[in-house]
């Protein structure tokens, strides 16, 4: 297993299961499942461009740590946790 997440992955974690992230970005709900593979215009594991904003977006009105970094890079599996542990224990509080 690797210790780097695509940025599909980094998305999986912050924001929702993949059957969610497609209709979170306006499209029907199996279209995210497409971006696991690869095509002319991006590696396996990329995001359109107009996704990316929907998702940033949305992260943000969720107060979701959702980075433009991770969307082009992906992260890190640790720092990806780390943010996890940081929003599970922030609901936590809220409760």
């Amino acid at each position: 297993m690797s210790s780097n997440l695509t940025p599909l992955q980094v998305c999986e974690r912050l924001i929702a299961p993949i059957g969610a992230l497609g209709e979170i970005a306006g499209m029907k709900e199996k279209a995210a499942y497409g971006w696991r593979n690869g095509s002319q215009w991006r590696e396996a594991g990329d995001l359109p461009p107009r996704v990316n904003r929907k998702l940033l977006a949305y992260a943000k009105r969720h107060g979701i740590p959702l980075t433009a970094e991770h969307l082009i890079w992906g992260a890190r599996r640790a720092e990806i946790d780390d943010i996890v542990q940081q929003m599970r224990a922030a609901q936590v509080a809220a409760q």
